[in-house]
């Protein structure tokens, strides 16, 4: 069983998601355990803290054309397998094209993400020159089902979405769910992702994509939650 592979998945893919209720995820759930041979994964909890810029034009980009857009966010893992002991986050450029992801990915020690993110270090070249700021983070719980390097679902669950400072997303220590309070917002839905390279997925797994149906976003859904955004603008807060 393979967990957060840094592989081809990973950096280029196709995916679509699926938002569910959850009997409906516990059935699509126990059909990916029983291809796995009954393994189920333990789950992980991820805090994401996606960035922008003043005016919040990938905000405005995400909400008004969801099928091309561009994301810059941070993540971090508990437990985080291959920290060594490193409070450290894994900072993310996603590009989103027509179903096709591309990710740049590093990681990098909290105590330099700041310094990163102003530019000090051109390790992301297209998010080089600064002015990026925090303005959502959001939280879940993830179970990964995966066999092999060609394909990767995941299932999201217990989504809220918090605001963020710039006090707390650039901090050294690292940025749990504890540390950011009672979500403003949540979720209730099952986020289900299906990451592959091509056609290597199952045939009833391929059969479960929606087509050209607007994919659901975590970052769209946060700034229309928690900042009131929608894809003309901000109605308020």
């Amino acid at each position: 069983m393979l967990q957060f592979a840094e592989g081809e998945v990973t950096k280029l893919r196709r995916e679509f998601k699926l938002v569910l209720g959850r009997d409906e995820a516990v059935a699509l759930c126990a059909r990916l355990s029983a291809s796995l041979g009954g393994y189920l994964s333990p789950p992980t909890s991820i805090t994401s803290v996606y960035f922008d810029k003043p005016g919040y034009p990938l905000a405005q980009r995400s909400l008004g054309t969801p099928n091309d857009c561009l994301k810059v966010r941070t993540k971090e893992y508990s437990p985080d397998m291959g920290a060594g002991g490193v409070q450290r986050v894994v900072l993310e450029v996603k590009r989103e094209r027509n179903g096709l992801t591309q990710k740049r990915r590093v990681w990098v020690p909290r105590a330099q993400l700041g310094n990163v993110l102003r530019g000090g270090v051109r390790l992301l070249p297209l998010i080089a020159g600064g002015s990026l700021m925090p303005v959502l983070a959001v939280t879940y719980r993830r179970h990964v089902y995966q066999c092999s390097q060609a394909w990767r679902v995941t299932v999201d669950r217990d989504i809220g979405f918090h605001r963020i400072t710039p006090e707390l997303a650039l901090s050294e220590t690292t940025l749990s769910a504890e540390r950011l309070g009672e979500p403003l917002a949540l979720d209730e839905r099952v986020v289900v992702e299906v990451k592959h390279l091509g056609e290597e997925l199952p045939e009833w797994l391929a059969a479960l994509n929606p087509g050209r149906k607007p994919a659901y976003s975590k970052f769209a859904e946060g700034m229309a939650r928690v900042h009131d955004f929608v894809a003309d603008g901000i109605l308020g807060g």
